[in-house]
C-alpha cells in the first residue's frame, strides 16, 4: 500500500510543492515555474556582480556553520534553497564573472555558456561511443575541426574534448609511453629490469601538470628534466640538447619534450621550431622516436587572431597540442 501524500515527512511544510513528496522527479509545470526563478536569480547575478566584493570575506567555517550537520529528514520548499542561496553561500563565493576579477583567467561563465550548460544537464548525454548519442560525438568533432581551422592548423590534425589542460597532457605523455614500443600497456612498468630509465624534458616555466602527469604515468618526478630559460623566460634549446645527450649517456632513453605557449606565469612562449629541430637530431641520432607535446592551454588560443598566428609557428611538426579556448 502506498502512502499517501499527508504520511511522508513534511507533508505540512507549508510552500512544499507536492511534487517534493516521494522520490519523483518534478513534473513539468513546477520545473518550468523553478527554473523561470532560477534564470531569474542568474540575471539578476550577472547583473550586479561587479556591486559585490570580488573575494569572500567569510572566514573559514562560517559557510559550513550554517548548513545543517545531519541530512534532513523532510524536504523544504524550494524557496527556501534559494533563500540560503543567498543568504548562506553566495558570501562564501570569490566572483570570477566579476570585472575586477584579474587572479587567474578567463572563465567560461556566459550567459550563453550557462544555457548551453542547461541544456546538455538536460540531455544527460554519455558520449562514451558513437552508439551512445551519435550527436555528441560527430558534434565534437565538428567543434574541434572549427578549432583547427581558427588557430590556421592543416587538416590533418584531429582532437577530442577533455575535462581540463591537465589531463590533456597526461593523455599526450601517454600517448608518449606507449609509442617507446616498450610494451607498457600489456606489461606496466613495475618490476621489470628491460626497461631504461625513460625521461620527458620541459622548461623550468612550464606548467605543473607535466610533472603530476609524470607521477600518474608511473615514470615519476625523477623522469621529469626541466631546462632553463632565456631572459623572456622561453626554454633553451641549446641546453635542451645538451641535457638529452647527457642523459643518453647516463642510460636514460628520451621520450617526449613538452614545449610552452603562454605560461601561466609569464605568458611566454617557447621556440617551438628550435626545439623541433632539437627533437629531430636526438630521433636522428638514436633511432627512437620522441614525442613532441605543445602545451598551448593558456596562449595558443591567441593564435586564432591571424596577427599572432605566429605564435604556433612550427606546430606541424608537433605530435599534440592542447588548447584553452575560454582562456
Amino acid at each position: 500500500m502506498n502512502p499517501q501524500p499527508s504520511d511522508h515527512p513534511g507533508a505540512d511544510t507549508p510552500g512544499l510543492d507536492p511534487a517534493q513528496l516521494g522520490v519523483g522527479d518534478m513534473d513539468a509545470e513546477t520545473f518550468r515555474r523553478h527554473g523561470h526563478a532560477v534564470i531569474e536569480w542568474i540575471a539578476d547575478y550577472l547583473d550586479r556582480v561587479d556591486d559585490l566584493p570580488v573575494r569572500s570575506r567569510v572566514t573559514p567555517g562560517t559557510v559550513r556553520g550554517q548548513l545543517p550537520a545531519a541530512p534532513p529528514e523532510a524536504p523544504e520548499p524550494f524557496e527556501a534553497a534559494m533563500a540560503d542561496l543567498d543568504r548562506v553561500l553566495l558570501p562564501g563565493i570569490t566572483h570570477w564573472n566579476h570585472p575586477s576579477f584579474h587572479g587567474y583567467f578567463a572563465i567560461s561563465g556566459s550567459a550563453p555558456g550557462i544555457l548551453g550548460e542547461a541544456l546538455i544537464a538536460a540531455l544527460n548525454v554519455n558520449g562514451m561511443l558513437w552508439r551512445t548519442s551519435p550527436s555528441a560525438t560527430e558534434l565534437e568533432e565538428v567543434v574541434l575541426d572549427w578549432l583547427r581551422q581558427l588557430l590556421g592548423m592543416s587538416e590533418g590534425w584531429q582532437g577530442l574534448l577533455t575535462d581540463g589542460a591537465s589531463t590533456s597532457t597526461m593523455l599526450a605523455l601517454a600517448g608518449a609511453r606507449e609509442r617507446t614500443d616498450l610494451d607498457v600497456r600489456q606489461r606496466g612498468l613495475a618490476g621489470r629490469s628491460d626497461l631504461p630509465l625513460l625521461r620527458v624534458y620541459t622548461s623550468e616555466q612550464a606548467h605543473s601538470s607535466v610533472e603530476k602527469a609524470a607521477i600518474a604515468l608511473g615514470l615519476g618526478r625523477d623522469g621529469v628534466r626541466t631546462i632553463g630559460v632565456d631572459d623572456a623566460f622561453r626554454m633553451r634549446p641549446k641546453e635542451l640538447a645538451a641535457a638529452i645527450e647527457e642523459d643518453v649517456r647516463f642510460g636514460y632513453r628520451p621520450i617526449a619534450i613538452v614545449a610552452t605557449v603562454g605560461t601561466t606565469a609569464t605568458t611566454s612562449v617557447d621556440p617551438l621550431p628550435a626545439i623541433a629541430d632539437v627533437r629531430d637530431a636526438a630521433v636522428a641520432e638514436l633511432g627512437h622516436p620522441i614525442w613532441l607535446h605543445v602545451d598551448g592551454a593558456y596562449g595558443a588560443a591567441l593564435a586564432a587572431c591571424e596577427e599572432h598566428r605566429h605564435i604556433l609557428d612550427g606546430i606541424e611538426r608537433a605530435d599534440s597540442l592542447v588548447s584553452n579556448p575560454h582562456k
